[in-house]
């Protein structure tokens, strides 16, 4: 379950009638839960009601891993089941998958500066990455990063976070609008889809 609406209240989901996530906040990236092989309904539901605000029909495959994945709506939110990758990345590498719903910043660029380099000296992994975007799995050297998030077209006003990736690592990496403040003007959350 990831949950990156900014208007859905905190949120309960089933999947065929099995709970797999209770209480589940905006900015929230949970565990996976283990389900038999199944296509059916996830159900989300705010939490202490019994009727669904949001079904989303899925395919639950042998040995796949799904996110349930909330996003706004111009007049609520929805849900959405992505596919994760469940295989390792490939030796020496890890692999990075980017949800970019920061909508008040805008197109963001998004950079991982090596250990040893500077952000003057480091291309954008991506950029001007619009609002709603998901992106594939990107496979990067495994390596100790500084993620750096910027506006697209600036590197002032910038969210920074260290980010180790070892050889191997599936990463998904949750980007937000900043609630608090402005500076940074976002924030990230990173979910462990395969270590």
């Amino acid at each position: 379950m990831i949950d990156a609406s900014y208007h859905a209240p905190a949120l309960n989901v089933s999947i065929g009638g099995s709970p797999i996530a209770a209480n589940i906040v905006q900015g929230s990236i949970t565990n996976y839960a283990i389900l038999g092989v199944q296509t059916s309904q996830a159900q989300v539901y705010p939490v202490k009601s019994t009727t669904a605000a949001i079904s989303v029909s899925g395919a639950f495959g042998a040995s796949e891993q799904h996110s349930v994945y909330i996003t706004d709506t111009a007049s609520g939110y929805t849900a959405t089941v992505l596919e994760d990758q469940n295989t390792a990345a490939p030796s020496g590498y890890a692999s990075v998958r980017f949800l970019q719903q920061a909508i008040a910043t805008g197109p963001v660029d998004i950079y991982l500066v090596p250990s040893d380099s500077t952000l003057a000296d480091t291309k954008a992994v991506l950029a001007g990455t619009a609002a709603g975007t998901a992106t594939n799995y990107i496979n990067v050297p495994a390596d100790s990063y500084t993620l750096v998030v910027t506006a697209a077209g600036s590197i002032t006003s910038k969210y920074t976070a260290s980010l180790t990736l070892n050889g191997g690592a599936v990463r998904t990496l949750l980007i937000m609008d900043q609630q608090l403040t402005n500076n940074p003007p976002v924030t990230v959350v990173t979910g462990n889809d395969l270590n």
